[in-house]
């Protein structure tokens, strides 16, 4: 588990099978084991192939009535993977998968965050993942907000107010969840 790969990108769609080729092809170069991808733009009653002989796992959430929200979780071939279960929002706003990855218990969530009531959103997520994840927890995704404003947003402040960031590190703390990007860069901007 110590050389996982883990990728987690937001698409803004991936109806045209241009971009889900580059987007396979991007995953295969970087050699990830594991790619959390949100904002997909896929409909429920048609989803488009987005598995290759490198990605034999594929997930979804999507979105029942529009080419809007929804996420993927995608696993390489070049890794064990046993799924034990797997559950969906049914809005195309989480998804959590569960199994055995190189024979590690592990639960993996993507989560695509809306634009406002972010906090609210991912504690109603958290506690859904609660009852569900067993092993290892490991969340990837877009909460569409900056946890750190200094670093994390181009404008350099943050759009929810002081107490609602507060909360929101407070909920992630107690989850035992960190953003493990910004601790491998902690003074990056990107």
């Amino acid at each position: 588990m110590s050389n996982v790969l883990l990728v987690s990108l937001n698409v803004q769609g991936l109806n045209l099978s241009e971009k889900r080729s580059s987007l396979l092809c991007l995953l295969w170069k970087k050699r990830a084991h594991v790619a959390f991808i949100q904002e997909t733009h896929f409909r429920s009653s048609s989803i488009p192939k987005l598995s290759d002989r490198h990605f034999p796992y594929v997930y979804h959430s999507t979105s029942p009535d529009a080419k809007v929200k929804g996420v993927s979780l995608l696993i390489s071939g070049a890794i064990s993977w046993d799924l034990v279960e797997s559950r969906t929002d049914g809005a195309g706003r989480y998804l959590f998968v569960k199994g055995k990855l190189a024979g590690t218990l592990v639960t993996m969530a993507t989560v695509y965050a809306p634009n406002v009531g972010q906090v609210s959103f991912l504690s109603k997520v958290l506690r859904a993942l609660e009852g569900f994840s067993e092993g290892i927890l490991i969340l990837g995704g877009d909460l569409n907000l900056a946890l750190d404003p200094r670093v994390d947003s181009s404008k350099s402040r943050v759009s929810l107010p002081h107490s609602a960031l507060s909360k929101l590190k407070d909920l992630l703390y107690s989850h035992q969840l960190i953003d493990t990007w910004r601790i491998l860069h902690p003074s990056s901007r990107d």
